[in-house]
């Protein structure tokens, strides 16, 4: 296929073509749905400023739409398609003539890139955050159901003070909300229209950038060209980074239930569901899951890297550099959407057993209590420190010494102070918020594409 960009009859040569184009036309075609988008709200604009009659943007129009109906989602690229770009616009040119050719009047495949990748950001923030808020959906409930059995708190991994699963859970929903602000702060960021900007010095036509950012559901316009080359690769680090925060969580979540299901513990109990065998190890029921959600965490962290590598020290304006996030950024979404999916089911088949933890405390885990016990009493702290360093190797563990110490804890936060219900509504309040949002940018693409 001729190139869009190309002058004469002189041909790139194959190995060239091959390195540059290099797997960019396999991420392409997974957002044919965006390009198709963007094509149709590109050509109503063109019709609104007078470059295209209304009987030439219907005809573009029903073309892309006709398109869009018979590929859906995604359009099988060849290398030597080179790009999304470029193939529609051909088959809009093979389908038209020269209708099709005034396609690309008043746009450059830099900002058209641009324009399709933030859509597609847009959407998977929103498909991937409800589903995050799904998951600590059942983190609550997993701890209405366990929340009550005891745990070791540790600290410098040796055990400190006794908590509860509710308490452990209630960490990981917590700044599992402090995720959702990030996540809100950076959609808000990205929700800006590019298209128009051209190759990132402007256009000499009066686009209507407010209109196609209307139809394409942005909520403003991304105003400077420059800062539209240069945001590239910035937003994309942002967007990783935001959902690392939340694969970190799970690294951390994953540790912790390796460990409680050590052999040498065995605090949670697990369902075949979930773990795997030995091929030569009868006995082996491996919750390698969670080693994989752990190791995926390291994954999305190198991803972020990666990206912030790849656009640190670029000279201002569009870099060639920046085809290789796409491949970064589409894999990053499909990394945590999975491990949030595999999460979702590992809280649903795993147990916490009360008497195994009990059986495995150690007396010091006791020691602070006993302490503000003496301090209560009307002793300093200091000096009721040390005699409770002198003193806790006297008492006997049971379930009613676990209870009072749980109970005796009192500041906000503590153990049996937590209210599930705050988080319950916090939880629900924003996926009410990212409902709305996906509402709207579906019925936006929607109004466009159908």
């Amino acid at each position: 296929m001729a190139k869009v960009w190309q002058k004469n009859s002189e041909k790139l040569n194959p190995i060239i073509e091959k390195f540059e184009v290099g797997l960019d036309y396999l991420y392409d075609s997974k957002l044919f749905k965006y390009e198709i988008a963007s094509s149709i709200a590109h050509s109503l604009q063109l019709e609104k400023i007078g470059i295209l009659t209304k009987e030439e943007a219907n005809d573009i129009v029903k073309t892309l739409k006709g398109l869009y109906k018979k590929y859906g989602n995604y359009f099988p690229l060849s290398q030597e398609d080179e790009d999304i770009h470029s193939k529609v616009e051909s088959l809009l040119t093979q389908e038209l003539g020269d209708i099709g050719k005034k396609i690309h009047t008043g746009r450059s495949r830099n900002d058209q890139v641009i324009t399709i990748v933030r859509l597609f950001e847009k959407e998977e923030i929103l498909i991937t955050t409800l589903s995050y808020l799904e998951l600590l959906e059942g983190f609550i409930k997993l701890a209405e159901i366990e929340g009550d059995k005891i745990l070791p708190g540790y600290t410098h991994t040796k055990q400190a003070m006794l908590i509860n699963v509710r308490f452990w859970l209630t960490g990981f929903i917590e700044l599992g909300l402090d995720n959702i602000r990030l996540i809100k702060s950076i959609y808000e960021l990205i929700d800006s229209n590019p298209l128009g900007s051209g190759s990132g010095f402007g256009v000499p036509l009066e686009l209507d950038r407010d209109y196609t950012a209307k139809l394409l559901g942005f909520s403003r316009v991304q105003t400077s060209p420059m800062a539209v080359q240069n945001s590239r690769g910035k937003y994309e680090s942002l967007i990783v980074d935001a959902f690392w925060n939340v694969m970190n969580d799970f690294s951390r979540m994953a540790s912790d239930l390796l460990t409680f299901n050590m052999d040498e513990l065995l605090f949670v109990k697990t369902t075949d569901a979930i773990t795997t065998g030995s091929s030569i190890m009868p006995q082996k029921k491996n919750f390698d899951v969670m080693e994989l959600i752990r190791a995926k965490a390291n994954v999305i962290l190198a991803y972020s890297q990666g990206i912030k590598s790849i656009i640190n020290g670029l000279i201002s304006g569009y870099n060639r550099d920046t085809q290789e996030i796409k491949e970064l950024l589409i894999k990053s979404f499909v990394i945590v959407k999975d491990s949030i999916n595999a999460l979702k089911v590992v809280i649903e088949n795993v147990s916490f057993d009360q008497d195994a933890v009990l059986e495995k405390l150690s007396k010091g885990i006791f020691a602070t209590e006993l302490a503000y016990k003496l301090v209560k009493e009307g002793m300093s702290f200091r000096d009721a420190y040390k005699e409770a360093a002198q003193k806790i190797e006297n008492i006997n563990i049971t379930h009613s010494l676990a209870a009072e110490s749980l109970k005796i804890r009192v500041s906000e936060g503590s153990p049996l102070t937590i209210n599930l219900r705050k988080y319950k509504s916090m939880v629900e309040k924003e996926k009410k918020y990212f409902n709305d949002l996906y509402k709207q940018f579906t019925e936006k693409l929607s109004d466009l594409l159908e």
